[in-house]
């Protein structure tokens, strides 16, 4: 049911986007730095190709009036464009940038700069604007659409990532880009950022028939599996309606397509072979689509609806932040689900383990230990096969290779973050990138 709704919506947004394409001029109308050309998504639609288009990807058809040019975004998973697994070499910085190491042991690169008090202001009117947007006729549907929203909201961490990114990126001062239709823009890229994730995380309790979500019981345990789904693809829909009415056809091409990747992630953790379990670039890869997506394409997502283009330094600098940056967050937290108590943490501990779930911990461990493959290979599924893969990973270093695996990523989304231009929002990103490698739960 999920990959049937997600695959309709993606195919009313490219309908919406095909209607909008011919109007849209970019987020802040401005001539010189908004692109300007019609794109299309339907079929036959006649338009002309932007620079940072590839002419050699778009076919031709021929019809009885004209030929027509039908191009798309070169849209290559970030998976592979960025490095998953460290290298020697480390992302590229301006001549004469400063450079930062993390240090998850000591405090933030930058004292007193939180991006989470930042924004503060900037998202006051978050829970009232979600509250207008998933408004129903139906009181079950409404308020179990708006559950997370307004009871356990959490620090809005990708809501915040958005805003401080659009800042980062943005060639006029913040207190000139806080008054624009730019960054009115972009804050509701944030709030379509977080209704795609609250219904993922919505659908992906229902499948892997979870108890409790972020320390509350699920929504499909406070109202039924079909409300839940239906709340899931409720907030969908809604996204992409406002989606559809930023006015610009790559953001829209660019989120639809990490919906996609949030679908194949969730089949990926469904049907992976037995090795494909022990692989770590497999893991990895799913957890780029489950998580890492969403992040990535926001950022650059915020990017262009500055006028920046597709392929521009600013908008590949934000693009790579937010994947290494999301990855980074994805093993720390399958970190925390190996060493976290359950009411630190806000769901059982050893979670992954009971769906099944090799992660990060288990592999490393599991190239030292081999008793612990055919664990990992038959899911967990025989009695003490959790308890005993438990103690495999606290034998060995794995927890701390772990910790180095996610250090790297982190390290190389400050890197990215660097590659902007010098800001306050810009040492916000780099904060935010220790926060997530220090953070207890």
């Amino acid at each position: 049911m999920m990959r049937s709704t997600t695959a309709a919506l993606l195919g009313s947004l490219a309908l919406t986007s095909a209607a909008q394409g011919s109007s849209s001029t970019g987020s802040n109308g401005a001539s010189s730095g908004v692109r300007s050309s019609k794109l299309a998504f339907a079929k036959g639609a006649a338009l002309r190709l932007p620079r940072h288009y590839s002419s050699s990807a778009a076919p031709r058809r021929r019809s009885a009036r004209r030929d027509t040019v039908v191009a798309t975004l070169d849209l290559k998973p970030a998976f592979s464009v960025y490095a998953t697994l460290p290298v020697m070499s480390k992302g590229q910085l301006a001549v004469g940038e400063e450079e930062v190491v993390l240090d998850a042991s000591k405090g933030a690169p930058y004292p007193g700069v939180d991006a989470f008090d930042m924004v503060k202001e900037d998202l006051t009117p978050f829970t009232e604007s979600i509250r207008e947007l998933v408004d129903t006729q139906h009181p079950v549907l409404s308020m179990a659409a708006k559950h997370f929203f307004e009871r356990r909201h959490g620090k809005r961490f990708r809501p915040t990532i958005v805003c401080m990114m659009s800042r980062a990126v943005s060639e006029v001062p913040y207190e000139v880009l806080k008054n624009s239709l730019q960054y009115k823009r972009q804050g509701e890229l944030g709030t379509i950022t977080e209704m795609i994730h609250v219904a993922s995380l919505i659908h992906d309790d229902v499948l892997d028939e979870a108890e409790t979500r972020r320390g509350g019981l699920a929504v499909h345990k406070l109202y039924s599996n079909k409300v839940a789904v239906l709340a899931g693809d409720y907030l969908l829909a809604r996204a992409s309606v406002l989606l559809a009415r930023l006015n610009n056809v790559e953001v829209v091409e660019i989120m639809a397509t990490a919906l996609d990747s949030l679908v194949q992630g969730e089949i990926m953790q469904l049907q992976s072979a037995p090795e494909d379990l022990l692989d770590m670039n497999h893991y990895l890869k799913k957890s780029y689509y489950k998580t890492a997506s969403l992040i990535c394409s926001a950022c650059k997502s915020a990017a262009l609806l500055a006028g920046h283009d597709f392929g521009s330094r600013t908008a590949i600098a934000a693009e790579e932040y937010g994947y290494h940056m999301g990855l980074a967050f994805q093993i720390i937290d399958d970190i925390l689900d190996v060493t976290a108590a359950a009411d630190v943490l806000g769901k059982p501990a050893m979670a992954d383990m009971s769906l099944g779930l090799a992660t990060a911990p288990l592999l490393y461990a599991a190239e030292e230990v081999p008793a612990l493959r055919p664990l990992i290979k038959r899911r967990f599924k025989q009695p003490g096969d959790k308890e005993a893969a438990f103690a495999h990973v606290l034998s060995t270093d794995a927890l701390a290779r772990s910790r180095g695996l996610a250090q790297w990523h982190a390290q190389r989304a400050v890197d990215a973050a660097l590659r902007l231009p010098p800001s306050t929002a810009r040492q916000a990103l780099v904060n935010i990138c220790h926060t997530v490698l220090a953070r207890k739960h």
